[in-house]
């Protein structure tokens, strides 16, 4: 990546364990995720949240805080933004572009991808949420879970799409990062199950993927 593009933002997703923020504040890490969808496997509880948005804002750490969810009632969100503290409202469900506009902080709309879905169908989802949401994520459908599934889409086919404000997610790991960038230039990456061993965040996979970004960004 060469000296004229802007850095590549890094989300890193699904933090749960309090014990590891103070590694990751040493990172370069943009956003950091933390999941509130009920049947997630990276579902965090309130108290856990709350710390972890205390540590970060006690510091100069300019890392957004993004919590997930998926078609819940507006007022819950609403309600976990102000008591948690979070900057940033992700949507990985069904949620229409109406029901944005009822959130009481940023947004960023979660897209996910079928093998079957054409380029220009994917970028009209594009600009009607970029109508309301900061950004977009294009992430890989799964029947079974709404994102870190470890699973990658087909970058070239749908390379066209990635713009500023779109986050490239689905199946990114230390070892792939260099690819995908190489082949998409996103304006920001978006890891979860590729940063963990054994559904645990392991700080040095996510020290491998930052470095890896780091090198492209340079």
């Amino acid at each position: 990546m060469n000296n004229n593009q802007p850095k590549i933002k890094i989300k890193i997703c699904g933090i749960k364990d309090f014990k590891i923020v103070d590694q990751l504040l040493k990172f370069n890490i943009d956003f950091l995720g933390l999941n509130f969808i009920e049947n997630s496997k990276r579902y965090i509880d309130i108290n856990t949240a709350i710390d972890i948005s205390k540590k970060i804002k006690q510091t100069n750490k300019q890392i957004s805080l993004v919590g997930l969810f998926q078609d819940h009632e507006n007022e819950h969100v609403n309600k976990l933004v102000k008591f948690i503290g979070l900057d940033y409202v992700q949507l990985c469900g069904n949620e229409s572009l109406e029901y944005t506009k009822e959130i009481d902080c940023k947004s960023i709309k979660t897209i996910h991808i079928k093998t079957e879905d054409h380029v220009n169908e994917i970028d009209k989802k594009i600009k009607k949420y970029l109508l309301n949401c900061d950004y977009v994520i294009l992430d890989t459908f799964s029947k079974k879970s709404s994102g870190g599934t470890g699973k990658t889409f087909d970058w070239d086919k749908y390379k066209e799409l990635f713009s500023n404000n779109i986050f490239l997610a689905g199946g990114l790991n230390p070892k792939n990062i260099n690819n995908a960038v190489g082949i998409l230039s996103p304006w920001g990456v978006d890891v979860s199950s590729g940063v963990e061993t054994n559904g645990i965040k392991d700080v040095n996979k996510i020290r491998n993927f930052i470095q890896q970004c780091k090198h492209q960004n340079d």
